[in-house]
């Protein structure tokens, strides 16, 4: 489903180039959960942004179904950005709105009706077990809780693709377990394709399907297709619908 091949990027600073990402290749298939591991200033945040469409590489090729999309622009980059939803590390989430209206800000910024974009929201929110929530502000909710309103955000344009940053960082163990297992819930239910970037392999390892490693802006096992063995037990999840594709 995702191709990246020779995949660079370099950043000019005061103190001399630094190459972020050098020649990274590797593949996703559909419905996969992967793991992209690897130690603060690896090049993980620059190859999630690359992935999202918010950086530009200086060289190489991202294929989303096949095709280049690093190619396109315009309308033809705002459809593909729909179809990849991004969970940054610290929830960027506006203290000026509810649950719910946070959920609702990506569909209205593209248009949707009031009511529409309320109901999709609604059933995002409930996607991830906080529909009971919706009208708390930020500043009540937990850092798990506001963790779940953050992928409920990027879940609610329906996306095929789900990355995650740092999903665990800021959660002690056992919410971020309850985060993982969520996550790992929306994938077996919607067939969601995960991408999860992290340097906690011991807890998110046993979500993913596979991992690859980088570090110092290379992988360090090229074509890295490692299966990780651990166990994982999945909650009572809220049931999640197959979303219709638009």
């Amino acid at each position: 489903m995702i191709s990246v091949k020779g995949l660079s990027k370099t950043f000019h600073t005061l103190s001399g180039p630094v190459h972020a990402l050098k020649n990274v290749t590797f593949s996703v298939k559909a419905g996969e959960v992967l793991g992209i591991y690897g130690p603060s200033g690896a090049g993980k945040t620059t190859l999630l942004r690359c992935l999202a469409l918010l950086e530009s590489p200086d060289s190489g090729e991202i294929r989303l179904d096949g095709k280049n999309v690093l190619s396109v622009s315009g309308e033809q980059l705002r459809q593909v950005r729909m179809k990849i939803g991004v969970v940054f590390q610290g929830y960027n989430l506006l203290f000026s709105r509810n649950a719910l209206g946070n959920v609702m800000l990506p569909l209205e910024i593209q248009g949707f009706d009031k009511h529409k974009a309320r109901n999709r929201a609604s059933t995002a929110l409930d996607m991830v077990g906080l529909s009971h929530r919706k009208d708390f502000m930020p500043s009540l909710l937990s850092g798990g809780e506001k963790q779940r309103v953050a992928i409920a955000r990027a879940l609610v344009t329906q996306p095929e693709v789900l990355i995650l940053d740092e999903p665990t960082s800021a959660l002690d163990k056992r919410t971020a377990e309850s985060i993982l297992e969520l996550v790992q819930g929306l994938n077996r239910s919607t067939g969601i394709t995960v991408l999860v970037v992290t340097h906690q392999t011991d807890l998110v390892g046993a979500i993913c399907s596979r991992h690859i490693s980088i570090n110092h802006g290379a992988l360090a096992a090229p074509g890295c297709n490692d299966v990780y063995q651990g166990t994982f037990h999945e909650q009572a999840l809220p049931a999640a619908p197959i979303w219709e594709r638009q």
